[in-house]
């Protein structure tokens, strides 16, 4: 029975493979379906999708991916969207005010560091990022400058701090996100709810506004999970959220099966009406 790992991040974002290495890995791995879920930008996506083509690889299937940022009530909340028309005009207008986003604050981290006496110039920071530059980046400039030994240390030590000084969100409000997702044909679930603040708050309202899944990440469930999902009528996602590949880090680790998927597209094409923009 296939799988479905539908979390996975390129170099066109914070990950470390390109599109092409994620499709033969997938395939090398007989992951059915998979996302590309880059942060706020479709560019990792397309790069797959037309490497299948052009190789005519049938044996698996990519799903027009995102991971959006956004927030709600005070709660950053990363939403994953599925089954999206990736040329839908409102989508790539508000990607394009996340990028703006993204830079600024950037800009402003790399100021803050050097106000402590840490140079890290502009060009080390994207040369390895093809697209959306966020926190991973500097966090792996500071190990690479060897600041920090690793981005754990990087994040506790330097990063967390200048995020909660940074004054201005660059995240779209989430309502705003669940709406021009679904008016692209597609829908949303919560990514890593785990890392959500006042999760238990929020979700309700959330799934009043279209809000379809919520991510499952063994080990990390929350309280009382299966309950709220129950009586929201949310349903399950999972995916691996791959980076690179390592001894705890490698595709398919979390996954749909072949039912939990079909059940997840049905659901979706159900909330849309029929008027979902992927075909299984």
């Amino acid at each position: 029975m296939g799988i479905s790992d539908l979390h996975i991040h390129t170099y066109f974002s914070d990950g470390h493979w390109s599109p092409q290495k994620i499709v033969e890995e997938c395939v090398s791995q007989k992951i059915n379906y998979f996302a590309i879920t880059d942060h706020d930008n479709l560019s990792g996506y397309r790069k797959a999708r037309d490497y299948i083509d052009t190789q005519n690889i049938e044996t698996i299937k990519i799903i027009p991916g995102i991971e959006i940022s956004s927030s709600f009530r005070g709660s950053k909340i990363h939403l994953l969207a599925y089954f999206i028309n990736p040329d839908d005009p409102d989508l790539n207008e508000y990607l394009k005010i996340l990028q703006v986003g993204r830079t600024d604050f950037a800009k402003f981290a790399l100021a803050k560091l050097k106000e402590n006496g840490i140079q890290i110039e502009w060009g080390d920071l994207i040369k390895n990022s093809k697209g959306s530059v966020g926190r991973l980046h500097i966090a792996r400039c500071l190990v690479e400058n060897k600041i920090v030994k690793n981005t754990n240390e990087a994040f506790e030590t330097f990063l967390h701090g200048i995020k909660n000084e940074y004054e201005k969100d660059f995240e779209i409000d989430a309502l705003k996100i669940l709406k021009v997702v679904k008016n692209a044909g597609g829908v949303c679930s919560i990514a890593h709810p785990h890392t959500v603040k006042n999760f238990e708050s929020i979700i309700t309202d959330l799934s009043k506004n279209g809000l379809v899944g919520i991510e499952i990440v063994e080990g990390k469930e929350l309280k009382n999970i299966d309950q709220i999902m129950s009586e929201l009528k949310l349903i399950k996602t999972a995916g691996s959220d791959f980076h690179s590949q390592g001894r705890k880090s490698f595709l398919g680790k979390y996954s749909l099966n072949e039912t939990e998927f079909k059940i997840l597209y049905e659901t979706a094409n159900k909330k849309l009406k029929g008027n979902i923009s992927w075909n299984i």
